[in-house]
């Protein structure tokens, strides 16, 4: 129990205190990891709580894609929004599958943008932050 609290603590700390960019990658982290559970549960055919941690990971994808710029943001926006929504499709109807290797190719999509975002976060200056590549709502911040 104990450990549980230190570990929220620590959890929401660090989303209170990541800059932009940071959020995009925790965001990034916590769909990929509602995605494993949900890949464990599912096999042990917990399929209502599989469902909450899928119903997780579309939450956070929805976030990412509704803040998407697309003014400032061009065609990697336009890009993120068919990739966004391919994964979210691919959320609905995954529960009503027998094979279980979609889980496996979503987080394969979101580790290999995951690790795009954590590239760029390694730039000095962070040039694509000022080309309206984060999530509107965030952009002030930055």
């Amino acid at each position: 129990m104990f450990q549980t609290q230190v570990s929220n603590i620590y959890h929401r700390t660090a989303i209170q205190t990541a800059d932009p960019l940071q959020l995009i990658i925790l965001c990034y982290d916590g769909a990929i990891n509602d995605l494993r559970q949900a890949k464990e549960l599912h096999e042990r055919h917990e399929m209502n709580d599989a469902y909450q941690r899928i119903r997780h990971a579309q939450d956070i994808i929805t976030e990412l894609l509704v803040g998407l710029d697309y003014e400032r943001g061009g065609s990697i926006a336009g890009n993120l929004n068919r990739i966004y929504n391919f994964v979210l499709r691919q959320l609905i109807g995954i529960n009503s599958r027998k094979d279980v290797s979609i889980y496996d190719d979503l987080v394969k999509i979101l580790s290999d943008l995951r690790d795009g975002w954590e590239t760029i976060r390694l730039i000095p200056g962070q040039a694509p932050l000022k080309a309206g590549l984060l999530p509107k709502q965030w952009q002030a911040s930055a």
